[in-house]
């Protein structure tokens, strides 16, 4: 089992030449000048990133103590050396911790010297010429002034919830303070950051001018106001909109934790925290909030969700695309011209990620109003991300003006690299390649974009089988982060790295699996669809088997995306792995006679009649005739127990999967079981589900689930050598 080892460093911090130093090299930059303002600015010298790390806290709070104490300082900035703003705190250090009290004692310095700042008289200003999400943004909540450059990549937030975090350093008690309590707890429970305009319209900065005029603007601010005091720090101090104490306040808490409650399975802690520490701590005064802030971010950091969270979303996010940028050929691959063979959902997606990302690409499909279709579609997503403040207007004209749209094969010549993105049948494919050969020559890197074929047999019918691969991207292609990079028996060292660094231009996570049946994520999510199947077939109701899905944390129940998918298409999928043969796909053949009966009853989901479920005006219910061909158990089961077969199912395909060699890497595995089909981030992935049941409880388990449900619970060999020996898939800390 191959693991990847995280190393934990920690720095020394001291002080030269009126800087904060980290070693031999400043933290935060410190200068005074002439008109009594003086700039704190966050440089960290070890990356692109202001990183809120032990030592860089320590010295930001002797930098702003230093300030403080100086009677020639009038004002204050605190601005950034880098693209960005400030980021969160120090992540990896985070994990390491064991206790609450552990997190406490992380957050205390940065809270003490956000409390100093807000309370001295001297103006602060937070200038902000990138983004500031987090910890950052937290820096930014305790200065007086906010002042921000007006650029549309500017983003601001509160992200800690997707990492299973809360604020630790003030963020869920000024932040609703300072723009009212509704606005702030969509934010914090969110975690979406906003851009700037709808920050200046919120009141979470004062004032947005272009990036060049910041300091002029901030400078001006201080200027006009020698004295500065927080609004809650005020006698009288009211909440922007309602109070907490207020009958709407009451009301907006109780239907703001019912909706919680369904939304969020209490095994995801950060959520409910956020509400609590909201709830109680805006119902003091802001010192009280932060201290119940502090002692909740305390038991919420050492929970298994925020762990988990932390190692799917951060450490194993990190690690994969460390990967990402080392092999052969990278540093000389920078393709300037791509083709994309089939303007549908996913070829358009291919080609507007490629083009938003600065290369000229070709996008060709069978006809000129099919690839007019294809084009349509990238214009309306791309006028979506200009609505959103995701890019602008200038961006959004300059990526539309890289695709070239044509039926002409013949434009391909001088493509360095061409994805394949037509209907999953082999022949089309095979006279696709062909002609992408002709056109691009034998030195061209070729990517098929198939969730389901074989690129070892696809490759036998290529020229150049050494440069051809498999990249799997997923819907919609410009959100989802995840690539599925398949590589087939053939497939040579340098078209890998050429692919990963095509992926890494793309700003795409790629998860590196070999040839096989389903390759991972089909195969897994397969196993999935295929026990929700079996259970619909043994009599347990289709509610319950989706309202557990949905308890458990997915967004989607598995029915439900069975009808989506439809029945006709999945009973392919599900044939096909059958015939393989492979792990859990061994017993296929419950799942296959129920979809066989929803068929012959007419039943192929949402693009016809419907499937599983109806759907009218008044939105989804049961099909009235489906107890008829499917009689329900008179007495269901517990919900818990279809949790479990659901999620248990998952992750004993997945050691399937590595006892066959496709793949190796528990963290790149669970990250893509989280990026792929949405797996509950706060559950870690489905090799941390093991993991957190416990190997041998694990094997333990599944044997008695074989006996009761089926051979396809056993596991692998390799799992039980694993629980005999004592060890896991990941590290605890």
């Amino acid at each position: 089992m191959r693991r990847v080892a995280v190393r934990i460093g920690f720095v020394r911090t001291g002080t030269s030449n009126g800087n904060e130093r980290k070693g031999n090299e400043e933290v935060i930059d410190y200068e005074l000048h002439k008109d009594g303002i003086a700039h704190i600015i966050w440089n960290n010298p070890d990356g692109p990133v202001n990183v809120k790390t032990p030592a860089a806290i320590d010295a930001f709070a002797r930098t702003v103590d230093r300030a403080l104490n100086d009677d020639a300082v009038q004002g204050v900035f605190i601005r950034s050396a880098k693209r960005d703003y400030v980021a969160g705190g120090d992540l990896m250090a985070l994990y390491a911790i064991q206790t609450p009290e552990e997190a406490e004692a992380m957050v205390a310095p940065v809270g003490a010297c956000l409390r100093a700042i807000e309370r001295s008289s001297k103006p602060f200003v937070a200038v902000i010429t990138g983004s500031a999400l987090g910890g950052g943004l937290e820096v930014a909540l305790a200065c007086h002034r906010r002042v921000a450059s007006d650029d549309a990549r500017v983003q601001l937030g509160c992200p800690e919830v997707n990492l299973g975090l809360i604020p630790g350093a003030g963020g869920t008690q000024r932040l609703p303070r300072l723009i009212g309590i509704a606005p702030a707890t969509k934010m914090l429970l969110e975690g979406k950051p906003i851009g700037v305009q709808e920050a200046l319209g919120c009141g979470l900065v004062d004032e947005i001018v272009p990036a060049d005029q910041a300091l002029d603007a901030a400078r001006r601010w201080v200027l006009d106001h020698p004295s500065a005091q927080q609004a809650w720090d005020r006698e009288g101090f009211q909440y922007p909109g309602f109070q907490p104490h207020s009958a709407e306040g009451q009301a907006f808490f109780a239907k703001a934790f019912a909706e919680r409650q369904r939304k969020s399975p209490p095994e995801d802690v950060a959520p409910h925290a956020v509400l609590e520490v909201l709830r109680e701590g805006l119902a003091v005064d802001i010192d009280a909030g932060l201290a119940i802030e502090a002692r909740r971010f305390g038991t919420v950091a050492i929970s298994p969700s925020a762990k988990n969270r932390i190692r799917t979303q951060f450490i194993a996010t990190g690690a994969v695309r460390k990967a990402g940028q080392s092999g052969v050929g990278l540093a000389t691959f920078t393709p300037t011209r791509i083709g994309v063979v089939g303007a549908g959902t996913m070829g358009g997606g291919i080609a507007l990620v490629c083009a938003r990302s600065g290369i000229k690409t070709v996008l060709i499909d069978r006809s000129d109003e099919e690839v007019r279709k294809g084009l349509d579609r990238i214009a309306k997503t791309l006028d979506a991300a200009v609505a959103r403040q995701l890019m602008g207007r200038d961006q959004r004209d300059e990526a539309i003006s890289r695709i070239e749209v044509t039926k002409d094969f013949g434009r391909l010549e001088g493509c360095q690299a061409v994805v394949e993105a037509v209907a999953e049948i082999a022949e089309v494919k095979s006279e696709v390649f062909r002609k992408i050969f002709d056109a691009a020559g034998p030195d061209v890197l070729v990517a098929s974009n198939t969730s389901t074929l074989s690129i070892t047999k696809m490759a036998e019918t290529v020229e150049a089988p050494g440069n051809f691969i498999g990249l799997h991207f997923f819907a919609p292609v410009d959100r989802m982060a995840l690539v599925e990079v398949v590589m087939g028996s053939q497939t040579s060292a340098e078209s890998l790295a050429r692919s990963k660094s095509l992926l890494r231009l793309l700003g795409k996570t790629p998860v590196v699996v070999n040839d096989g049946p389903g390759f991972y994520t089909s195969r897994v999510v397969a196993a999935y669809s295929r026990e929700a199947l079996q259970m619909l077939g043994e009599g347990i109701s289709p509610e319950l088997i989706d309202k557990a899905a949905a308890m458990a944390g997915f967004p989607i129940g598995p029915l439900a995306m069975g009808d989506l998918t439809s029945y006709d298409l999945l009973k392919d999928i599900l044939t096909s792995l059958a015939k393989a043969g492979r792990g859990t796909a061994a017993q296929s053949q419950p799942a296959l006679d129920v979809i066989d009966s929803l068929l012959r009853a007419g039943r192929v989901g949402r693009k016809g009649a419907g499937g599983v479920y109806s759907y009218g005006p008044t939105g989804k219910t049961v099909w009235d005739e489906l107890p008829s061909v499917f009689p329900p158990q008179q007495q269901q089961p517990d919900a818990s127990v279809v949790i479990e077969r659901l999620l248990n199912m998952q992750s004993i395909e997945t050691t399937h999967v590595v006892a066959e060699g496709i793949a190796s890497d528990p963290l790149a595995l669970d990250l893509g079981a989280v990026l792929g089909w949405s797996y509950p981030a706060f559950r870690g992935g489905v090799l941390a589900h093991i993991d957190q049941v416990g190997l041998r409880q694990f094997v333990k388990r599944s044997d008695e689930m074989a006996t009761e449900f089926g051979p396809r619970y056993v596991v692998p060999a390799l799992l039980r050598e694993m629980a005999a020996s004592g060890a896991s898939f990941h590290a605890s800390h």
